[in-house]
């Protein structure tokens, strides 16, 4: 009987383990996967042309006063552009879209995966805040935002802000 006893005991404190690890990991998933405080407009060559993420390029050259975001390990995204305009003829330095979205894309071992979020209304000034939530893939590695059409061509992408030591 005290075999017994010893093995349930010893029984109950794996599983308690098991569980405890669980909640472990789960707790250290959460945190910022990406911050950026500003963000790169299409230009140049990459107008039109699908980038190595295979996101086509919006078909006009596009400027920013300022872009910023986050995206957590949850999947919560959250991103404010301000002044995302075309700057060429016969656009003049304004936004000729009613509304932008985003897409999060992501590295994984079986190829990039990229995930359009729902567009959100913005206006001729260029202004939006898209705050969202994507079904992250896992894992999701050197994670890239771009603000897109509704259809996702993209206009502006973030810049991973540098980590101290790298």
């Amino acid at each position: 009987m005290g075999r017994l006893k010893m093995a349930l005991v010893a029984l109950a404190g794996a599983a308690s383990l098991v569980v405890g690890g669980s909640s472990i990991v789960s707790a250290h998933e959460g945190g910022t996967l990406l911050e950026f405080d500003s963000m790169t407009p299409i230009s140049g060559s990459a107008v039109g042309a699908v980038n190595d993420r295979g996101i086509p390029g919006g078909g006009k050259p596009w400027m920013i006063t300022s872009g910023s975001g986050e995206l957590d390990r949850n999947g919560h995204l959250h991103v404010s552009v301000t002044g995302l305009v075309i700057p060429v003829a016969p656009f003049n330095g304004t936004n000729p879209l009613g509304q932008f979205a985003a897409i999060v894309s992501c590295e994984t071992p079986h190829g990039v995966v990229n995930i359009l979020t729902a567009p959100v209304a913005t206006g001729p000034a260029g202004n939006a805040t898209i705050d969202t939530h994507v079904n992250l893939p896992h894992p999701c590695k050197q994670p890239l935002v771009f603000v897109t059409s509704a259809g996702g061509a993209w206009f502006a992408m973030s810049n991973a802000e540098e980590q101290e030591g790298e």
